[in-house]
């Protein structure tokens, strides 16, 4: 879906959201019901199996359309909400099992909002991280540069350092459990 088809998916979204009517629904249903289908035809291609998880995702949307305001890419959450309910009918009903949703997690992928959640985490890590480096001696500072940011063998390390392997190896070990003691309270 292009960007114009992206605008109108949220015209689409935003009228039925705010409106919750029927006509908004069918207007949001044919808009994806073909696109949909062709995402859910790549997954499984039992057709049959695709057409009424389909309708059951947007009986769910019917059913929740009220609790919806906050979804803000709704062409992601309608596409992933939908993959995640068509593997977890596909599976369940090829294996008889049910589907977990950490099972889900692995086949399906991070809407946008996931992935900036995680980005913002892993920079709030990685300031702790410098943070607690940066309470280590210069030495011990210096040596767990070089051997995890410079990717640096003990051996390199004592020549650049002028230090045994064995004193940077104990050095290294000492870092390491300060670290811990800083970053796991």
């Amino acid at each position: 879906m292009g960007t114009r088809g992206t605008e109108e998916i949220n015209a689409l979204w935003i009228a039925f959201v705010n409106d919750q009517g029927e006509q908004e629904f069918y207007a949001l249903y044919r808009r994806f019901f073909p696109y949909l289908l062709s995402v859910g035809l790549k997954i499984n291609p039992d057709r049959s199996l695709v057409t009424d998880t389909l309708n059951q995702q947007f009986l769910h949307l019917w059913q929740q359309r009220a609790r919806l305001n906050d979804v803000a890419y709704p062409l992601t959450y309608i596409t992933t909400s939908f993959k995640r309910r068509l593997l977890k009918e596909g599976i369940a009903f090829y294996t008889g099992q049910e589907l977990t949703d950490e099972h889900l997690e692995l086949l399906t992928e991070q809407s946008p909002e996931q992935l900036s959640l995680l980005r913002e985490a892993d920079a709030v890590q990685q300031q702790k991280i410098t943070n607690a480096i940066e309470q280590l001696s210069d030495r011990k500072q210096q040596l767990i540069r070089m051997k995890y940011f410079e990717g640096l063998s003990y051996a390199q390390m004592a020549v650049a350092t002028g230090l045994s392997e064995r004193t940077i190896y104990n050095k290294v070990h000492e870092a390491i459990k300060e670290l811990r003691k800083l970053l796991v309270p």
